[in-house]
């Protein structure tokens, strides 16, 4: 059955109101979070470098790059992507909850591997386990990211222009 324009203009409409209800909002201002908590790490970082470059203090390179690569780059991928791949797929976020744990995972887990290799803790026995902890924690946050948004794409079930080209296709 071939949908007429005006139809395809409702559904289409439809869509973009369910889009952005609630459940949106809710998804952009976590991703708003994301973001901001990026661009922290971005600023932390860069007066870091400034304060060990300039001789106030020792700072590890290593904790800058975790930082910089973990803090503020992977924190803006996860806050864009929670925010974009959802749009692309046409569908909603799989799980608010494990997006919301991710983000204080990975800030736990920045801090814990920015702390570890900083060079302001004391090298001690205790050291090892706080950082083979830290990239635990790490670890898992990055899977339930991968996690997410592999299920969030599962449930793409097209756009409504993709369905009005199916449809016009099997009745050709």
């Amino acid at each position: 059955m071939l949908i007429c324009e005006e139809e395809h203009h409702g559904l289409f409409a439809e869509g973009l109101r369910e889009l952005q209800g609630p459940t949106a909002a809710v998804v952009m201002q976590l991703s708003l979070k994301y973001v901001k908590a990026s661009l922290l790490y971005l600023v932390a970082g860069a007066t870091l470098m400034l304060l060990t470059i300039s001789h106030v203090l020792s700072f590890e390179m290593t904790a800058f790059y975790f930082m910089q690569l973990y803090g503020f780059v992977a924190m803006m991928i996860f806050g864009l992507s929670y925010l974009f791949v959802p749009s692309f797929a046409h569908a909603f976020l799989h799980s608010l909850r494990l997006a919301k744990l991710q983000f204080w995972l990975m800030n736990i887990g920045v801090l814990g591997l920015t702390g570890s290799f900083s060079g302001l803790l004391p090298y001690g026995p205790y050291l090892e386990p706080f950082v083979v902890g830290s990239i635990l924690v790490q670890v898992v946050a990055l899977y339930i990211h991968a996690y997410n948004l592999w299920q969030t794409m599962r449930g793409w079930k097209g756009s409504p222009g993709e369905r009005l080209a199916r449809e016009a296709a099997t009745k050709s």
